[in-house]
């Protein structure tokens, strides 16, 4: 009988052992297990950088953007507003010179007249846009500035050379 006493009190140590360190395995996995979530979550955070990293970039671009457009717009205001100055000096020029028959002329010059100013005034609608453009409304605003930068060089260039063969023509006349 003390045989059987001695494997029962030997067994029962052991099955508490075996309990203990099983828990004990049991506490050392919920630990890995919380320190790899904690670890994912603060991982989140770091997402949250990045997209405020890309969105700095993002309005960095867009900046970019609306600065070269508006650059772009203000030179070829510039040139509209240097061909106004040339079609007015031509028609005070006209004005002054009745005697010559440059009634054709001068209908001529004041429609030049007439449309270059549209065209300024689109370009200037265009440039205001750009200034009250936000991130939102940026892809819009823009494809609207660029078609109408096209149309307004398209339209200058035609007036361009319509103006040009109209100044040769008055100045082989003088």
């Amino acid at each position: 009988m003390k045989f059987i006493w001695h494997n029962f009190y030997i067994n029962s140590r052991t099955k508490g052992l075996q309990t203990r360190r099983m828990k004990t395995v049991l506490r050392i996995f919920a630990m890995a297990i919380l320190t790899g979530l904690l670890i994912s979550m603060s991982g989140c955070s770091n997402d949250r950088d990045r997209t405020d990293a890309k969105d700095e970039s993002v309005s960095d671009d867009i900046r970019r953007e609306k600065d070269q457009l508006r650059r772009d717009l203000r030179e070829l205001r510039d040139d509209i507003d240097r061909e106004l100055e040339k079609i007015d000096r031509k028609l005070d020029q006209a004005a002054k010179d009745r005697d010559r028959d440059t009634g054709k002329d001068r209908i001529e010059l004041e429609r030049a007249n007439r449309d270059l100013t549209n065209e300024r005034s689109r370009v200037d609608k265009t440039l205001e846009d750009i200034e009250n453009a936000s991130e939102e409304t940026w892809e819009q605003v823009k494809i609207a500035a660029r078609k109408t930068s096209q149309d307004v060089k398209a339209a200058f260039r035609q007036m361009g050379d319509k103006l040009e063969a109209l100044f040769q023509e008055e100045d082989t006349k003088d």
